[in-house]
């Protein structure tokens, strides 16, 4: 047979060819992909199976002893409506704007990220939405691409289980801090000695800031480092318009104060307190 005519007949069958390959891959992603998906809860925990260390309380509710040592938060839970709405929406502009609109996966996001990262030959951005986040809680696994594709298409079948408001609940009370702390009421006493109903707007902020490294962004370590991080966090929602223009300076400008580190164990914590751009002691 010429060479020509065999070159022809080729160019022919490319097409088939790769249209078959590429759905024989797809065939085979599809039935790798459904074989990693991992069963999801029927309910959010923490359920009674999953306290391993009881908190002891008086007559009257208030606690007598503080544990941190349960895998989830088990006793400094709210309700989302008892968590403040710039809290809320602090969280959802750092972590994933566009929350109450996807299901699950920001396939906007993702691409962004991945093109931005490859400009930069190194990972600079990541596009977890709050609901695949919530399914690495459930569902730890090592942190490969793997893991992201499948924990993307379990955030799909979370919210198809369970309705946004509930996820967001569940996260904002689970998602891990430093010294073993999870959830924003924990955070709040950890960092502020605050209850959640009294945090200034700037500490909300950080809080929400926090979660992305609570160990590289610790500010009892370096207060001056969560400074930038709060900075990009206030502009961007004033420009989404949950921020006015005197709002978003004053978060900019004014210190933030900080819980002293906790002391060692079987000592108390002391009164000593410390700010974004500075140091004092009180008391």
């Amino acid at each position: 047979m010429p060479a020509s005519r065999s070159r022809k007949l080729w160019a022919g069958r490319l097409p088939a060819v790769l249209a078959a390959a590429l759905l024989d891959g797809g065939l085979l992603l599809t039935a790798a992909t459904l074989h990693g998906l991992r069963p999801l809860p029927t309910e959010l925990p923490p359920a009674a199976a999953d306290i391993r260390k009881a908190q002891l309380t008086d007559r009257h509710g208030v606690p007598l002893t503080v544990t941190y040592e349960n895998d989830w938060n088990v006793h400094d839970r709210r309700l989302l409506a008892e968590i403040p709405l710039l809290l809320q929406q602090a969280f959802i502009v750092a972590e994933d704007r566009r929350f109450l609109a996807h299901r699950g996966i920001d396939w906007r996001a993702r691409l962004a990220a991945v093109w931005q990262n490859l400009r930069a030959r190194r990972a600079v951005r990541g596009a977890s939405t709050i609901s695949e986040q919530v399914v690495r809680m459930l569902q730890p696994r090592p942190r490969t691409l793997w893991s992201r594709w499948l924990e993307g298409w379990e955030a799909r079948r979370l919210e198809r289980r369970f309705s946004k408001a509930e996820i967001l609940e569940f996260y904002l009370n689970q998602v891990p801090y430093a010294g073993r702390r999870r959830g924003v009421a924990q955070a709040a006493r950890y960092y502020f000695d605050r209850d959640l109903s009294t945090l200034a707007p700037q500490e909300m902020l950080a809080l929400a800031v926090l979660v992305r490294a609570p160990s590289r962004l610790d500010p009892h370590a370096d207060p001056d480092r969560l400074r930038p991080q709060l900075r990009n966090l206030a502009e961007r929602m004033w420009r989404a318009g949950l921020l006015d223009a005197v709002e978003r300076r004053h978060l900019v400008e004014a210190p933030l104060m900080l819980r002293a580190p906790p002391a060692p164990a079987g000592r108390l914590w002391g009164a000593q307190r410390c700010c974004l751009g500075g140091r004092s002691r009180e008391g």
